[in-house]
């Protein structure tokens, strides 16, 4: 009772009721858990002198605490006597010695470092360092206060400290280092880190665990040009087979930074084709060049030519199996989307087929695929019967979903638009959120034009010229669209018209017109549902294929404040974040913004 009455008044801020009832429970319980509140309601109270007796007390008890001293300590300087206070804090250190428990000397720096007394808790891992078994058991401890005082340099060079005696820490170093410093906007601190492992590279070239750490920090500031050169060093100095450079290429080509993935790949299949990176860098490297080539959307012809050719020269060089079945898969996609040649990528991915050991799954993506170069060539239904087949064998599985929606999507084309949708209705329940909106997406283009003419003619026309777009039959495409606006100045689908011209003339590599036809549709129809659509589509270009990121980055501020449900939302607003003028208010962005009628 009495303690349940101490602990009330203490909560309640009565301290002075609370000491009596802590006074009477402490000669019977000691622990942590009442003296800590008791010295807490005598310093609230200012009746030091008590104070100093129970720390007194609590010292006799438990000798080993040297927190104690910092409790005790702390009264001398509330007590405004300095020299005392100090001296106590000193004598806590001076008690540690080789057989002080390491919980003793972690409780009285953590005591320290509560009140900010970071030189005295340095002073006591310090002084526990002197008779640890260990010169860097307490190091990590010093470095992160050194962080906490703002003395980078000092932290940097006692952790690097650690794994010059022990590399194996290394992994535990870079955590620590990664959480201590913001490796892409704090500069002066990544620097400074650089800076002294570039000495120690120069002054112990033995030591490779120096370039392996300037590699770590220089993927950690996305310099992936730096990381090559000094994982290439060590590769060099190891005389290695070139997997970290492998490994290191994979994640430039994840960054987008396909240029260097290329010169890693390079360099791993320049070591020869017995080393077991070989036929990896293989196929990397192509998918890093497919990538280069098709993403930035300004490609050649030669450019079509040149990745066609490193294909065929894999394919050649490391034969037909399960393993470079990616191979021919991505040749087959060049050959039908990019080369006008659908007959030929159908042809590759029907070969494949007949290799063996590819398991069932591969197999029925590839029949997808195989499905989708069919509809390029004009053969729908043959497509559909494969994408029933794939479906009945992939039934509860994402393939039977994506195989169901692409057969539903070959009901639209042909104008059965009440089998398709309700094919539609049954995927919009899958499992995968990105069939789902899919197929939401169709069933809504369906549903909002399907009868809003009583010949039907338009919607008819509109999937007629969808499929154009998929045969790359983009001008007889176009002229399908022209038709439509020349029966109806105005009707449903045009936005959805302007949207079908933009996608054409990106892949026709028509900037410009992409750009006035996504502008007209947030000009004409900007409470319309692509309204927010193209005005992301309209920051992609900007910031990626225009480079032009002030630009862009407008266009992701209207999606922030004027479309709040947007898909696009959480892109939007964390690409905002990265690109936005220095000089723009942040509050209003990371807030939630107010509601602006369009």
């Amino acid at each position: 009772m009495d303690k349940q009455l101490a602990f009330s008044y203490y909560e309640e801020g009565e301290f002075d009721k609370a000491v009596i009832y802590f006074e009477k429970i402490y000669p019977e319980d000691n622990s942590s858990a009442i003296f800590d509140p008791y010295y807490q309601s005598l310093v609230y109270l200012e009746d030091f002198k008590e104070a100093h007796k129970l720390c007194k007390k609590q010292k006799k008890s438990y000798p080993e605490d040297l927190s104690l001293y910092v409790y005790d300590g702390l009264i001398y300087e509330l007590e405004e006597e300095w020299d005392k206070a100090t001296e106590s804090f000193q004598e806590g250190i001076d008690q540690i010695n080789k057989t002080t428990p390491y919980k003793s000397i972690t409780g009285i720096a953590k005591a320290f470092e509560k009140r900010n007394k970071l030189n005295l808790a340095i002073a006591t891992y310090e002084q526990a360092s002197k008779f640890a078994g260990s010169s860097n058991m307490y190091l990590r401890n010093i470095a992160l206060l050194y962080g906490r005082q703002g003395k980078i340099e000092l932290m940097v060079n006692s952790l690097l400290d650690i794994i010059h005696d022990d590399p194996r820490y290394m992994v535990s170093i870079q955590s620590t280092l990664a959480n201590s410093i913001d490796f892409k906007s704090n500069f002066a601190s990544v620097d400074t880190v650089k800076t002294n492992l570039i000495k120690r590279t120069q002054s112990f070239p033995n030591k490779t665990i120096y370039n392996e750490m300037l590699a770590w920090v220089y993927m950690l500031s996305e310099n992936y040009a730096g990381a090559f050169i000094q994982l290439k060093a060590l590769d060099k100095k190891e005389k290695n087979d070139g997997q970290r450079i492998k490994d290191l290429g994979v994640t430039c080509i994840n960054n987008e930074q396909y240029e260097q993935a290329i010169k890693c790949f390079d360099y791993v299949i320049e070591l020869g084709d017995n080393q077991p990176y070989y036929r990896e860098a293989k196929i990397y490297k192509i998918s890093a060049l497919k990538k280069k080539i098709l993403e930035r959307g300004t490609y050649t012809d030669e450019d079509l030519q040149e990745l066609k050719q490193n294909y065929t020269e894999s394919i050649n060089q490391l034969g037909k199996s399960a393993y470079t079945a990616q191979l021919y898969r991505e040749l087959a996609y060049l050959e039908g989307y990019y080369l006008d040649n659908p007959k030929k990528g159908i042809t590759i991915l029907e070969d494949l087929l007949t290799v063996p050991g590819i398991n069932k799954k591969v197999q029925g993506e590839i029949k997808i695929e195989l499905g989708d170069l069919m509809v390029v060539d004009e053969r729908i239904w043959d497509a559909s019967l494969l994408f029933m087949q794939v479906e009945k064998d992939f039934k509860e599985d994402k393939i039977g979903h994506l195989a169901k929606f692409k057969a539903a999507q070959v009901f639209y084309y042909a104008g059965d638009f009440d089998y398709a949708q309700g094919q539609l209705d049954v995927l919009k329940a899958s499992t995968s959120k990105l069939i789902a909106n899919d197929a939401m997406e169709l069933s809504m283009l369906i549903t909002d034009n399907y009868n809003m003419d009583t010949t039907q003619v338009t919607m008819q026309l509109f999937a007629a010229a969808d499929l154009l777009i998929k045969q790359h039959k983009f001008d007889a495409a176009i002229q399908k669209f022209d038709s439509i606006n020349a029966m109806y100045t105005y009707h449903s689908l045009n936005d959805e018209i302007l949207w079908k011209k933009s996608e054409i003339a990106l892949q026709e590599q028509n900037i410009t017109a992409a750009i006035e036809y996504l502008e007209e549709i947030v000009k004409t129809y900007p409470t319309d549902i692509l309204a927010d659509n193209a005005l992301y589509e309209l920051a992609q270009i900007y910031d990626y294929r225009l480079n032009q990121p002030e630009v862009a980055a407008n266009y992701y501020k209207q999606i922030i404040f004027n479309y709040q449900g947007s898909l696009f939302g959480v892109q939007s607003r964390k690409r905002y974040r990265e690109i936005a003028p220095s000089n723009s208010s942040s509050d209003d962005i990371w807030s939630e913004p107010p509601h602006i009628e369009n």
